[in-house]
């Protein structure tokens, strides 16, 4: 389960860097919930070929991560963003001014 959750984080992401074949195959597989035959009924290929589209492409999203590391950003930042907002709601907002201040900074 984690993997498709992952996937289509990624498919999120990095979907506009495939090409039209694999946006329609992963879409089809990962978000529509498709199986592979039904897949390749609708596409009038294997379902073999459809296995393996589906890899090659989840093998690129996971590639485009590794390079651009978007994912892994936006996820720090949303972290980041979440402690700031925890500190502001902070009662004692003058002692925490100084922790705001440098994680704003990290962003």
């Amino acid at each position: 389960m984690e993997k498709i959750v992952k996937v289509a984080q990624l498919f999120d992401i990095y979907g506009p860097l495939l090409n039209e074949k694999q946006r329609d195959v992963i879409n089809s597989y990962y978000n529509e919930d498709l199986s592979l035959q039904e897949i390749a009924d609708n596409t009038q290929r294997s379902k073999q070929a459809i296995s393996d589209m589906i890899n090659r492409s989840v093998e690129k999203l996971f590639e485009f991560e590794d390079e651009l590391s978007l994912f892994e950003t936006k996820q720090n930042l949303k972290d980041r963003l979440f402690l700031i907002k925890e500190l502001m709601d902070d009662s004692n907002y003058t002692q925490a001014k100084d922790e705001i201040t440098r994680l704003i900074e990290k962003i």
